[in-house]
């Protein structure tokens, strides 16, 4: 089930762009431009994260989130205009567990929102082996075969190959591999991870050419097999 997003904001444009933002990465958005009825919302919906503006008409961001705290362990991201470090400390000492000055970059924002809830999700049992057509992997011993001849990966190639093959035919974003793997956000510049796919690509095919390790301009990476190359 899609994880499920409270966004507080009173501009009609930003909640526009963030709402398809939030949307084309699957999450399912409900938009308020006032608090009362942002409270009205958590009474009768499981929220997951919420997005908040400080600058309300009515009762404020800071206002509404201390009077609804306790109701809701949900993650806070605060987004506002105000930038003195006394707002951001009074929001963050209110629970919210970020404060993202405006304008928000789109990619930090969205970043910030799978990192928590990646650990507010309940974790579901590891998968020890991975299996699709001849390739299959062995995430204890980190054993990767094709067709019963071992790949020689790297540490690196083999979690990219691990997180391709658990989500076949989906495509992986960046955004999530950087996080993943090296534990900050993708800039939009980096590389490091089409060198890594590139290599993993070219070592698949040395044994089987019928695999590819293929790019989702602008998204992330999927891997493929034969005729189900899209």
């Amino acid at each position: 089930m899609s994880a499920h997003i409270l966004l507080l904001e009173d501009d009609i444009e930003l909640t526009r762009l963030i709402k398809l933002c939030l949307e084309n990465e699957g999450y399912l958005v409900t938009c308020c431009t006032n608090a009362n009825r942002a409270e009205f919302v958590l009474k009768q919906k499981q929220v997951d994260l919420m997005l908040c503006d400080v600058m309300l008409p009515g009762r404020s961001g800071f206002d509404f989130v201390a009077a609804i705290r306790e109701q809701t362990q949900c993650p806070i991201i605060f987004m506002t205009a105000k930038t003195a470090i006394q707002h951001q400390l009074h929001g963050l000492s209110l629970g919210a567990q970020d404060y993202l000055l405006k304008p928000v970059d789109p990619r930090l924002l969205l970043a910030k929102i799978n990192v928590f809830l990646a650990k507010t999700a309940p974790q579901a049992p590891a998968l020890t082996k991975l299996e699709r057509f001849n390739l299959s992997l062995d995430c204890e011993t980190r054993l990767a075969e094709i067709a019963g001849q071992k790949l020689d990966l790297t540490t690196a190639e083999f979690q990219l190959l691990e997180a391709l093959l658990e989500q076949f035919g989906s495509v992986v974003s960046r955004e999530w591999l950087f996080q993943r793997h090296l534990g900050r956000s993708y800039d939009g510049i980096a590389r490091t991870m089409d060198g890594r796919a590139s290599r993993l690509r070219k070592k698949l095919q040395a044994l089987d050419s019928k695999w590819n390790v293929l790019t989702s301009w602008g998204d992330g990476y999927y891997l493929s097999y034969g005729e189900l190359d899209r």
